[in-house]
């Protein structure tokens, strides 16, 4: 499938803001089923100058300032990209307890982030009931996967970017990001190597396939490092494996890695931030 994106980020200021500093992380990457067949970034105010660059993870990270008084500020990303479908075989698993294979690079998302706690009680007693002794992990993960779709409530009131992993467990409820967090949470205290996944899904989807929760918005979903074979997504959202409907933006160890668009500024006051996303199919 090939897709169109756009996704526009729109800051209005209560105040007028004279400087700011922004770092934006809102083009797609190349992926193993995924080709960015062009992308750009409009920025107004006019700028003359971004600066490209990758960060820890490969992310392409955008980097610019506007040192002009301006009420508003629009960041917008438009991408085109292909995806291919991605065939996992859920019996070629492994022992989800052998982390002799897990290489050098996997294992800085063993550690803990920002959001993703490994020492949490009761995000281990969760995870019991997936992963047994006589479990791969595929199967333990998939199982994770699937019962967070079926038992927790999609619910964009409850949550924001701080709400933490064990209320969402608690209250069953939230969304993608919350989902992936938890997750995320449940895989690492288990010694299980995984990464946060930003990006899209098709917003209006060919007839005969259902429209996915969080097709709206920016989604979420986790990658998770199988020995031998190497990363494979699931996303607890929407019960599923990845495949060719979802456009892969960034990972990181949490959603603090690949946040869209952040920085500092001088001014502004309070600020209102209106978030659109688009994800059109072009065959």
């Amino acid at each position: 499938m090939r897709y169109r994106v756009r996704h526009r980020n729109r800051y209005k200021y209560g105040q007028p803001v004279s400087l700011c500093h922004s770092h934006a992380t809102l083009l797609p990457r190349d992926t193993l089923n995924q080709q960015v067949l062009g992308a750009r970034l409009t920025i107004l105010p006019m700028i003359e100058d971004v600066h490209a660059r990758q960060d820890l993870f490969g992310n392409r990270v955008s980097q610019f300032s506007i040192d002009e008084v301006h009420t508003e500020l629009n960041v917008v990303a438009e991408s085109e990209v292909e995806v291919r479908p991605i065939r996992v075989d859920l019996d070629r698993d492994v022992d989800w307890a052998d982390t002799s294979a897990i290489p050098a690079k996997a294992r800085l998302y063993l550690r803990p982030s920002l959001y993703v706690s490994v020492k949490n009680q009761v995000v281990e007693q969760f995870a019991e009931q997936f992963f047994g002794r006589d479990c791969g992990l595929l199967e333990a993960t998939n199982s994770l996967n699937e019962y967070i779709f079926h038992e927790f409530v999609y619910d964009h009131t409850f949550s924001d970017v701080e709400t933490p992993v064990g209320l969402v467990l608690s209250e069953k409820r939230g969304v993608c990001q919350d989902f992936a967090h938890l997750m995320l949470a449940a895989l690492r205290c288990k010694g299980i190597a995984c990464r946060y996944v930003s990006g899209y899904l098709e917003t209006d989807p060919s007839p005969g396939q259902p429209k996915l929760m969080g097709a709206d918005a920016s989604h979420a979903w986790v990658s998770v490092f199988l020995p031998g074979t190497g990363w494979i997504d699931f996303d607890p959202t929407n019960g599923l494996l990845p495949s060719e409907r979802h456009v892969t933006l960034a990972w990181g160890r949490d959603y603090g890695d690949v946040v869209p668009l952040k920085g500092l500024m001088t001014g502004g006051s309070q600020h209102a931030l209106e978030v659109t996303v688009d994800v059109s199919a072009l065959e």
